[in-house]
């Protein structure tokens, strides 16, 4: 018996998902083209940078919209969730300053809750759609941003999926979106990126071992060098990716 957790987790890793993760490199295009990744060995050490200050500056993030969703009763959930899930959405959006990485975010979070709305909302507890529907309505108002760690811990609560699941996936998609852009890039090629994709497992594990139980207001930047390329993305004179 396949259980519905684990069919979820493999709908959303499906590249066919469209929240628009790939048209993103998190920094690698601005890397690449200034010459500081340019061989598979220097693409794993970007990768395992890159995951280390996400899992930081990020996760917490998705932690924290996660918990905050099922610390409430399903009768006051849309009224108070939502107030402290704009709170959260505005804090991620003070804390990363590059217009790039907020345009990424913005868009695949918006995508996300959407996709939710649209393909998920077969759901028992019929207040969490309408939180969902309400947060949604606020980033169309211009009220919230919608930033893709928050709205990823609300969705994911919603479909059921464990928190541990939850911190994981979130990882495994972003180093999953890095090796897909150096595929593109050709950095690397199909086969190495599954080289590249396995090797990435351990530092991985390792900062989500690290990360895992931090909040919010412990969030931070833990690679300046990854933070200078994601800003830089916008001064490039050719790109092929949004940000």
């Amino acid at each position: 018996m396949i259980e519905e957790e684990t069919w979820l987790i493999w709908q959303l890793v499906d590249s066919a998902l469209p929240t628009g993760g790939f048209v993103a490199s998190s920094g690698l295009e601005t890397a690449f083209q200034l010459g500081y990744v340019t061989t598979p060995k220097a693409l794993d050490r970007f990768i395992a940078s890159s995951v280390h200050t996400y899992a930081h500056s990020s996760l917490p993030f998705v932690t924290d919209a996660y918990l905050w969703v099922q610390d409430h009763s399903p009768d006051t959930l849309a009224e108070k969730t939502l107030g402290q899930l704009k709170s959260l959405d505005q804090l991620y959006h003070i804390q990363n300053t590059h217009a790039a990485v907020r345009r990424a975010s913005v868009a695949q979070g918006s995508s996300l809750l959407t996709l939710y709305l649209k393909s998920f909302t077969n759901c028992p507890n019929d207040q969490l759609p309408k939180l969902v529907r309400e947060y949604k309505s606020a980033v169309r108002q211009g009220t919230a941003q919608g930033h893709f760690p928050v709205s990823f811990g609300l969705v994911a609560y919603c479909l059921g999926l464990s928190l541990e699941k939850t911190q994981q996936l979130f990882l495994f998609m972003f180093v999953r979106q890095i090796i897909s852009a150096a595929v593109r890039l050709n950095i690397a090629g199909p086969y190495h990126a599954q080289i590249a994709l396995t090797t990435a497992k351990v530092p991985t594990e390792r900062v989500l071992t690290m990360t895992r139980a931090l909040r919010s207001h412990e969030a931070c930047q833990t690679s300046p060098t990854v933070d200078v390329f994601q800003g830089t993305h916008d001064r490039l004179y050719s790109r092929i990716f949004n940000s």
